[in-house]
């Protein structure tokens, strides 16, 4: 049989956390106190030889003040005289050019070694180490010439005192491990919960954010202006997302709901009506054309309730492309005809001559174009007028539709546009509507990269138009193509 191979158990986070800050304090901590060490050490070393060349320039001074570079026996009596006692414990030996021994001290007899020759020597000396029994030197060996004379003084120290403070040093630091150690499994301890709270306390706002409570509830703001803060800034934005969308979908169940339930009762008496006892067929006529009216009033809500479920879905593409706009207009006017002739309203299209290319989808400027003129005629009472206008200027196209209805009083404008919203004056009117035609048109004027601009006075009439860019026309058989100077002036009357 196949084993299964379980992944392995990943840590918390915080226990990752602290164990990464502990690794590092704890690195840390140790690499600074071998480079107290070795600073140490060094600063030690330098005092030293600092002392040992500061002896090879007394004895420079010593014998350049009484003149013994020129006899050899004067400077080996004098010498024995002043460092015999002045440097009792000192390791000191001086020899001249030829090799022959001016002075050495009792204690360069315990390790006796030969000067080297002064030729062989830097100018400023070198430094060596030996052994003299159970201790350590170091010395400093330098030449230097007096009145033609080159004399090799050769000066050292035990290393006793500065290794035992070394060692001192080295105990004191290493009884501050372990203390570092703690201190840094606590500070890494501090650090991640620290890093982490402001995480536990999005957790907890998060959880108790629900459906009921997601209007208001957001998750804490934070100051810090680090990738936490940014996260607590996306997360909300995204619950702002979310409660849209929400909001969205309580609308529209309520608002489908509460206007499907009117022409769905209608449909029913009607149907209950005709049926409870035979009827004329003028009677069954009558019946059958209110539950038609009704049927095609749920038609048109539940085809616009559908195109904003696509459009918020992302399923609803809109393809720009060259498009004549004259021609589109021409076969609008043409199906809105009837509608403005039942309602007694006069109807005319003024379009520019010739072809008027823009970049548009055509189905959608179309149902665009149908929305608009549906509302003007819904809204202008008979013997009123509406008038669509298409005119072409320099790299635009401009879509107007004007009216003589209601108008839109001023504190309703900046709504219209919003979905199930509809007018005061239009609901006092008992204009039947379902508040999403112009939800709908401003969508479609979004997406052609364009906006509905409106223009009102209650009880004068509304103007609604937009701008689309133009593009050059592909040539066209001379048969075919309309004459430019030509206006088109159409006219529909009831």
């Amino acid at each position: 049989m196949a084993t299964v191979r379980r992944a392995p158990m990943q840590l918390p986070i915080r226990i990752r956390l602290s164990i990464s800050y502990f690794v590092i304090f704890s690195v840390a901590g140790v690499l600074l106190c071998c480079a107290a060490y070795f600073m140490a050490q060094r600063s030690l070393y330098i005092a030293l030889d600092h002392d040992l060349d500061e002896h090879v320039d007394d004895v420079h001074d010593f014998f350049a003040a009484h003149n013994l570079a020129n006899d050899i026996d004067r400077a080996r009596v004098e010498s024995a005289a002043e460092f015999e006692l002045k440097d009792d414990g000192k390791w000191l030996q001086i020899a001249d050019e030829q090799g022959r021994w001016i002075y050495r001290a009792r204690r360069m007899l315990i390790a006796p070694h030969d000067m080297p020759p002064a030729s062989t020597l830097p100018p400023k000396g070198s430094f060596i180490e030996f052994g003299a029994g159970a201790k350590k030197v170091r010395a400093l060996r330098r030449a230097f010439k007096l009145d033609d004379h080159t004399l090799v003084v050769e000066t050292g120290s035990t290393l006793t005192k500065t290794d035992q403070t070394l060692l001192d040093f080295r105990n004191g630091l290493l009884l501050i491990v372990p203390a570092v150690f703690l201190m840094a499994g606590f500070a890494g301890h501090v650090m991640s919960r620290s890093a982490l709270t402001p995480v536990a306390a999005i957790a907890r706002e998060a959880q108790r954010i629900h459906e009921g409570n997601l209007k208001n509830a957001r998750l804490p703001q934070l100051k810090t202006r680090d990738e936490l803060a940014h996260l607590s800034a996306t997360l909300n934005e995204m619950l702002e997302r979310i409660e849209s969308g929400v909001r969205s979908v309580r609308d529209f169940t309520a608002y489908a709901s509460h206007e499907l339930r009117t022409p769905v009762a209608m449909i029913r008496t009607e149907a209950d009506l005709a049926l409870q006892q035979p009827r004329t067929n003028l009677e069954y006529r009558e019946a059958i054309e209110v539950i038609g009216a009704e049927a095609q009033s749920m038609s048109a809500l539940l085809d616009g309730l559908l195109f904003l479920a696509r459009a918020d879905a992302g399923a609803e593409q809109v393809q720009l492309e060259p498009v004549d706009a004259r021609r589109l207009c021409a076969q609008t006017c043409e199906k809105c005809r009837r509608i403005f002739q039942r309602r007694g309203i006069d109807f005319s299209a003024r379009l520019s001559p010739g072809r008027v290319m823009v970049m548009a989808d055509a189905p959608h400027l179309q149902r665009l174009l149908n929305i608009v003129l549906e509302n003007a005629a819904k809204y202008t009472p008979a013997g009123g007028r509406v008038e669509l206008t298409l005119e072409s200027a320099f790299d635009s196209a401009r879509f107007e539709v004007s009216d003589t209805g209601i108008g839109i009083p001023l504190m309703d404008r900046p709504h219209i546009f919003e979905r199930f919203r509809r007018a005061a004056n239009a609901r006092d009117a008992h204009v039947n509507g379902s508040g999403l035609g112009l939800a709908l048109a401003a969508w479609i004027a979004a997406h052609h990269h364009t906006q509905i601009e409106v223009v009102s006075d209650v009880g004068a009439g509304s103007s609604f138009s937009w701008h689309l860019p133009l593009v050059s026309p592909p040539s066209l058989p001379a048969e075919t193509a309309p004459a430019q100077e030509e206006l088109l002036l159409t006219r529909f009357r009831s």
